[in-house]
Formats: structure tokens, sequence, C-alpha cells
């Protein structure tokens, strides 16, 4: 248990900035469409959803934000 709670604060060190990005993207992105803006509520939702992945299943965390990260790249978030 201990060492789920290590990887978990390790996790959330790349996570919150990853989350905090494709938010202010997302949120730049609706600006630009509709005048639309998603609340803080989505941020710390997706920061919650990055945190559970790495809390339960920490072997697949890296991949998934690996992934996530080459899908911003790719369409230039």
């Amino acid at each position: 248990m201990k060492s789920r709670l290590i990887g978990l604060c390790a996790s959330l060190f790349f996570s919150v900035p990853t989350a905090a990005l494709l938010w202010l993207s997302i949120n730049r992105q609706l600006t630009y469409v509709d005048g639309g803006f998603l609340n803080s509520n989505y941020l710390l939702g997706c920061i919650s959803v990055f945190a559970l992945i790495g809390f339960v299943l920490p072997q697949l965390f890296p991949s998934v934000l690996g992934w996530l990260w080459r899908m911003m790249l790719k369409i230039g978030l």
C-alpha cells in the first residue's frame, strides 16, 4: 500500500501539468468555436481520473500518459 501511495504522488507530478495543458487547450478551442468555457470542475475531474489510473493501474499509467502526449502533439494542442 505504501508503494502505491508513493507511486500516486509521483504520478501526480506528471498528471497535473498534463491535465492543465489539456484543459487549457480545450478551452482555447471552445473559445474560438462557440465562446464556450469548461469550468474548473472538469480540470479537477481530469486530475482525479489520472490519479485513479495511477493508483489502480500503476504499470499502465506511463503508457496512458505517453499516448495522451503523443496525441496532443499530433493534433497540435
